[in-house]
């Protein structure tokens, strides 16, 4: 499913104004407590890569400062638990700036003759293809 403009900006609204617990929420718990009920909508939102990244970036921020708390107040703890809690966020802290995932990279191949004909082969011309404000493209199909 692909997001209107206007379906976007009103569950990023809606998104931002839930504040910290929004980050934690599933697409069904958001249907579920605001006005837009349709839970694909809530899916295709927390799926789009500008949320994506959004929500990286917030859980990044969280993460660290826990991490920085714990580290404070580590010198009046006894606890081996908390050192490798430490331990972990750190580790995962640093696994979280690597850029992970497909990359796609879009090219023009001439089609044979048999891939010319073939029922599901579509053709696009450079006209359906449109960049969004925040960098990333659209293809119409």
């Amino acid at each position: 499913m692909q997001l209107t403009k206007g379906q976007y900006e009103d569950c990023n609204r809606i998104f931002l104004e839930l504040g910290e617990e929004g980050l934690y929420l599933s697409h069904y718990q958001l249907a579920e407590m605001t006005d837009i009920k349709d839970v694909l909508v809530w899916k295709a939102f927390l799926m789009d890569p500008r949320t994506v990244d959004y929500i990286s970036s917030e859980m990044a921020i969280i993460r660290g400062a826990a991490i920085n708390e714990m580290v404070h107040k580590a010198p009046n703890s006894n606890s081996v638990g908390q050192s490798q809690l430490i331990n972990a966020l750190q580790k995962l802290d640093e696994r979280d700036t690597q850029k992970e995932g497909p990359a796609f990279i879009y090219c023009y191949v001439p089609l044979n003759d048999q891939q010319k004909y073939a029922p599901n082969v579509r053709k696009i011309n450079t006209d359906s293809v449109s960049q969004n404000e925040d960098g990333s493209w659209n293809l119409e199909i």
